[in-house]
């Protein structure tokens, strides 16, 4: 930087800078600056929300990222209350259909239905999963009893030993990659485990009616962001990518291109992928440098798709339909609530997002298309719109929903996950003690952190 650049370039003094306007950074900010303290909210993008989006089809506004809420979810559902944004419940009317190693049925209820003889195994091994996340410490997985023994296995390990039938694997595999947008093999069996013990049990995770999938908001759930955003006003700055963090005795320094922020504290809630391309003096300690170079996000591209009515409600279907005959699913009604559009949503998630991303979009069209009318009919063929979101591709989350980390790395880096590291502290869903990869973690995890910081300042 010359002289003239150096001697331009301003410096603000504030209590805490925050970087990121996701729900955690937002949350933070906003619990800091009630307790009396400035704040700034540096955001690398060009709007608020992280990983909630907001975009539009058929002229309804709907959520690209993020954007469903559970009856557990409390803080999320309390924070909706308090900005004055309702709720609706995920439309689930009707039958479901499953189609899982050739055996195609349409059922009714939340338990899947595979083929006859695979049920019991189905049932036991869902049970074997429920009794093992509930034996570890969701905050804290690595100090677990068995912690080692189950780090060193992968999902996908695991369930080759303990599911014979091919179609309880399969369906465990689908299942699997729709939460954590990663496939079975890519996975640490206890990181798999504190997930499902984060949101109370693996049945919570992959359920409509009462489960992660329950409900959704009027209007999106980005505009909560938009509405805590609105509240801090200029303190958030957008297009202000973190490019360095320096701390000392006397305070830390945040530097972006638009000006350095002098602060006493800082809260970093990017993913740790993302968190790693900012450049630490005096560097990161080693194991949480290790934890940013083991925890990738998922891959997943979200799609909608509209029609001019939601044709197959007139079939006695909700919908929702989970095949592995498909690149593209599972998928779920999200017609609106007014009018007489109908509308589907779902994803390219894991692999198939992997082998998608790059692809011309009419390419993933035309695959949509074909996979929603094997199930629901040429009436598929015929949207009147498209509209999609490849968050593989988007060069400031690098993925979706949630970070994801192989055997090993919890518990050997996983305690400097919320460690702080000196005037720097950490938030984000990834940091959650409840509902980790969710919304609702997220805001959990900004709400801890303002609280570690206040008894700081």
């Amino acid at each position: 930087m010359g002289a003239q650049a150096a001697a331009a370039r301003t410096t603000n003094v504030v209590d805490v800078v925050v970087v990121g306007a996701g729900f955690a950074g937002l949350t933070t900010a906003r619990r800091l600056r009630a307790s009396g303290h400035s704040v700034v909210v540096l955001e690398a993008d060009e709007r608020v929300g992280g990983r909630t989006k907001p975009g539009r089809i058929a002229g309804e506004v709907v959520d690209l990222g993020g954007q469903w809420v559970g009856p557990t979810q409390t803080r999320l559902l309390a924070l909706a209350k308090e900005l004055g944004v309702s709720t609706y419940p995920q439309f689930d009317a009707g039958k479901n259909i499953i189609d899982i190693g050739g055996h195609r049925v349409a059922y009714e209820g939340e338990t899947p239905r595979l083929v006859p003889e695979a049920m019991p195994e189905f049932i036991e091994v869902i049970g074997k999963i429920e009794a093992m996340a509930a034996k570890v410490p969701a905050a804290q997985p690595w100090q677990a009893a068995d912690a080692e023994q189950l780090d060193a296995q992968t999902v996908e390990s695991w369930l080759v030993l303990n599911a014979k039938h091919p179609a309880v694997r399969t369906m465990i595999r689908l299942m699997t990659r729709a939460v954590f947008s990663a496939e079975t093999g890519q996975i640490s069996l206890l990181y798999f485990l504190a997930y499902a013990a984060a949101a109370g049990d693996f049945n919570a995770l992959i359920s409509t009616r009462g489960g992660a999938q329950d409900s959704l908001f009027e209007g999106g759930v980005w505009q909560l962001a938009q509405k805590m955003a609105a509240e801090l006003g200029a303190a958030v700055v957008l297009e202000a990518p973190v490019q360095s963090i320096s701390q000392n005795n006397d305070g830390v320094t945040v530097a972006t291109p638009k000006g350095d922020w002098r602060a006493r504290q800082v809260v970093v809630t990017a993913p740790p992928a993302i968190a790693s391309r900012i450049e630490y003096a005096p560097p990161l300690p080693a194991q949480r440098d290790g934890l940013t170079q083991r925890m990738p996000l998922g891959c997943v591209i979200k799609v909608h798709v509209s029609y001019s009515r939601p044709f197959w409600r007139e079939e006695g279907l909700t919908g929702l339909v989970l095949s592995d005959r498909t690149e593209f699913g599972p998928w779920f009604d999200h017609s609106p609530t007014v009018g007489s559009t109908g509308s589907l949503v779902g994803f390219f998630d894991g692999a198939p997002a992997q082998r998608w991303a790059d692809r011309p979009v009419e390419a993933r069209r035309g695959q949509v298309l074909k996979d929603l009318a094997l199930y629901l009919g040429d009436a598929a063929l015929s949207p009147v719109e498209y509209l999609e979101e490849v968050w593989t591709r988007a060069p400031l989350n690098r993925g979706g929903y949630v970070s994801v980390p192989g055997p090993g790395v919890l518990t050997a880096f996983g305690p400097a996950l919320r460690e702080p590291f000196g005037r720097i502290h950490w938030a984000g869903t990834e940091t959650a003690d409840a509902w980790v990869g969710y919304i609702d973690g997220a805001i959990r995890s900004g709400e801890r952190v303002a609280q570690e910081v206040a008894a700081k300042l």
